[in-house]
Parts: structure tokens; C-alpha cells; sequence
């Protein structure tokens, strides 16, 4: 399989539900897609658009790569992957050896002003999962979650209430 010709031009849902689809269906066809969404080829970025969905079709088969989008975000500037992994890393289990760089990244991105708001909602979803973990950072995550929601999208606000209220429920 062919991904770039299958990513160029970038396929309409229809089109990635098929191709990620294909994908599951043969799974050595994961690495390629991996490698192509670390590459630095001109739209990567798709690549780790359809990774999400196949992640959607079959979770395992993108499970051996989370841990590598966490090594990755913490040197990453492409907005679209930071999306699309920290979507796929949000879904899961953090694992208990999570680097402080990867967490600290996730803060960065929950305090900056220049993050897109879905970045912002992942962040804001990880770290929450990591205070489970780690339960001494709720109230610094919850103080910040409180004071960016006073200039909150309805969208990072939504997320924000659900993860106070989880917050507040521990003993």
C-alpha cells in the first residue's frame, strides 16, 4: 500500500474511515503509517490524522506506539500532531515510568495562551489521568484549570468542570 498517494490528496472521511480500514485489516501496514507520521514529509500530519483512525476500528494495533508519541511530544511544534497523539495518548493508560518532560510539556500546553484548545483539552485530560498517579499535583492542576477557564472556550471550560468535579470527589 501506497500511503502517499493515498494522503495526497488528503482523503475525505469517507475516504480515511476505507483506507485506516485497510490498514487494520493488514497490520503491517501500522509501521509504514508510523513512519510516515514521524517523518517530515510535507503532510505527515494526515498520517497521524488516520492513525487516530485506526485506533477507532482497533485500538491494539496503535498501542505499541503510544509510547513513542510520548517521547515525541515533548520536541514537537506541529500543532496537528501534537492533536492527534495527545488524543490517542489521553485515551490510554498512561504508563507508570512517564517521563517529567512529557508532563511538564502537557502543562505547558494547559497554561500557554497560544494553544489550540483541543491540545489544551488532551493536556488537560492526561494530566488529570497522571494525578491519579501521582496525587500531590491535583490541586496545582485544578487551580489552573480554574483560572483558564475564565477565558475558555465553552469546549475547554465543559472538560475543565468534569475534571474539577472528578478532582473534588477524591478523598
Amino acid at each position: 500500500m501506497d500511503l502517499k498517494k493515498l494522503l495526497d490528496p488528503f482523503p475525505m472521511k469517507q475516504e480515511a474511515q476505507l483506507v485506516a480500514q485497510r490498514i487494520a485489516e493488514d497490520p503491517k501496514h501500522v509501521q509504514q503509517l508510523w513512519e510516515w507520521c514521524i517523518s517530515n514529509e510535507k503532510h505527515s500530519w494526515r498520517a497521524t490524522w488516520l492513525m487516530d483512525k485506526v485506533y477507532d476500528i482497533d485500538p491494539d494495533l496503535v498501542r505499541p506506539y503510544i509510547p513513542k508519541m510520548i517521547a515525541i511530544i515533548p520536541n514537537l511544534n506541529d500543532e496537528s500532531k501534537q492533536r492527534q497523539y495527545l488524543k490517542l495518548i489521553s485515551a490510554e493508560t498512561l504508563p507508570s515510568d512517564i517521563s517529567g518532560e512529557f508532563i511538564n510539556s502537557c502543562f505547558d500546553f494547559l497554561i500557554s495562551t497560544t494553544t489550540p484548545v483541543a491540545v489544551k483539552v488532551h493536556a488537560m485530560q492526561i494530566l488529570y489521568h497522571f494525578s491519579l498517579i501521582e496525587p500531590d499535583i491535583q490541586h496545582e492542576l485544578a487551580l489552573i484549570i480554574e483560572e483558564q477557564m475564565e477565558n475558555g472556550t465553552a469546549g475547554f471550560c465543559s472538560r475543565g468542570r468534569k475534571i474539577l468535579k472528578k478532582i473534588a470527589s477524591k478523598p
